[in-house]
């Protein structure tokens, strides 16, 4: 998680995170979210280039849902769906 790190640790576990990270973790990680599910860039205009670069019904249900979502919240969410059970809470 040194790309988390690296940006100062963000972390908004809410429950739009929660409910997404599912999704997250079941996306094409090889398909139009690439840049978002697997290199975990999830700022909005990387969020917006792969939204448009998709027709696939779950990757736009999923890039919408991120855009909705804070960037401590998309961590999270990125966070939970490799690890449901993270807390940052004695993390470094």
């Amino acid at each position: 998680m040194g790309c988390w790190e690296d940006e100062g640790r963000p972390w908004l576990a809410s429950e739009l995170a929660k409910q997404w990270a599912p999704a997250f973790a079941a996306a094409n990680h090889f398909g139009a979210l690439h840049i978002v599910v697997e290199d975990w860039n999830l700022d909005d205009d990387d969020i917006a280039f792969c939204r448009a670069s998709t027709v696939d019904p779950a990757d736009i249900a999923l890039a919408d849902a991120l855009q909705k979502m804070s960037v401590p919240e998309r961590w999270a969410c990125a966070i939970l769906s490799e690890e449901p059970a993270f807390s940052p809470i004695g993390k470094g």
